[in-house]
């Protein structure tokens, strides 16, 4: 039974079902990469990334929107720093719930689409997302956003899932930071800090990190280039590690992009694809459940834009032209 459905299906008194106050269940219109939802921003149906890391909610600068530049704001992604402008939504739909008046980044850019050409120009961040819980289930390909009851005779948060282990804790990025969004993972026994980014559709790991595992640059240089893009683009090495551990969960045999400017390291859906995802932003909790595909289940491709993506250096003519949106980032 897919775990997403705990929140939908009616089950006995002071359950789960009965400490869920309020819900939203969205599907994913992707069936792989970073997932997208359909959302309503001032009454146009359009395309939306969500993710913790994502400081402020921000929306791509699409033609016939007309938002107004406000504030300047100075942001930073994973590949460094940049300016963008606050700007305000009238009207923001996600399931039944609306938004009015909201502020967001504007990212000046026009946004990509999907190919059946929905406008992919939202990511949903923890200025919304950070006050709820998150339930990404893998065999439901839905999200839900919901809040829960802490009273004492409502069961742990813990158990929506079935077998997820002890909770992961999640820290900040620094004292300042009120966003709880950083765990700390074993790669092939070696502490680091990484930052949960599902909108995202590889995970990096910074160039010093593997240099202190004892990856050297001539090592590196035998893998495959990558591109990261996130505003500015930063050229880095697609690497493989034996191991990769989260918490009570390890990954065997994957591959991480080694990127040398990166600002942060991060855990994208490359990795979390393996996992039903459960996420306590305001307790600072993560439980992962391990996923395991259906049988002849085939992995369709990602989309080859998320806010945050890296790609294999090889590319057509025509994708170097493109210069790929910056993303919302830490404002």
């Amino acid at each position: 039974v897919a775990a997403t459905c705990v929140l939908c299906s009616p089950v006995h008194a002071r359950n789960i079902h009965d400490c869920v106050t309020m819900s939203e269940v969205l599907p994913f219109l992707n069936p792989a990469g970073a997932p997208v939802i359909h959302v309503q921003i001032n009454g146009h149906d359009v395309g939306s990334f969500f993710s913790t890391f994502t400081t402020r909610t921000s929306v791509w600068d699409a033609k016939g929107f007309d938002f107004y530049r406000l504030d300047p704001v100075r942001t930073m992604s994973v590949t460094g720093t940049g300016g963008n402008y606050s700007t305000t939504i009238e009207s923001l739909q996600i399931g039944h719930s609306v938004l009015k008046d909201m502020t967001a980044l504007l990212v000046n850019e026009r946004p990509p689409k999907t190919p059946d050409g929905l406008l992919l120009m939202m990511d949903l961040g923890w200025d919304i997302l950070g006050q709820y819980h998150l339930l990404i289930d893998r065999y439901s390909q839905k999200i839900g956003i919901f809040t829960y009851d802490t009273a004492a005779d409502c069961p742990d948060i813990g158990t929506l899932l079935k077998n997820p282990g002890p909770a992961i804790p999640l820290t900040s990025i620094d004292d300042e930071s009120p966003q709880l969004n950083q765990m700390t993972a074993l790669l092939d026994g070696h502490k680091v800090d990484m930052q949960i980014n599902t909108s995202a559709n590889r995970s990096i790991i910074q160039q010093w990190v593997a240099r202190k595992m004892g990856i050297s640059r001539h090592i590196l240089k035998q893998d495959d280039e990558i591109r990261v893009g996130a505003g500015e683009v930063l050229l880095g090495h697609r690497h493989h590690f034996n191991t990769l551990q989260l918490g009570s969960h390890t990954l065997h045999n994957i591959t991480l992009d080694v990127v040398p400017d990166a600002e942060f390291n991060i855990l994208g859906m490359d990795v979390l694809k393996h996992f039903n995802v459960l996420i306590n932003p305001m307790a600072g909790k993560l439980w992962l459940e391990d996923y395991v595909p259906p049988p002849g289940h085939v992995e369709e491709k990602a989309l080859p834009w998320s806010p945050t993506h890296d790609r294999l250096s090889i590319t057509h003519a025509s994708e170097e032209k493109q210069s790929p949106p910056l993303p919302a980032g830490k404002p």
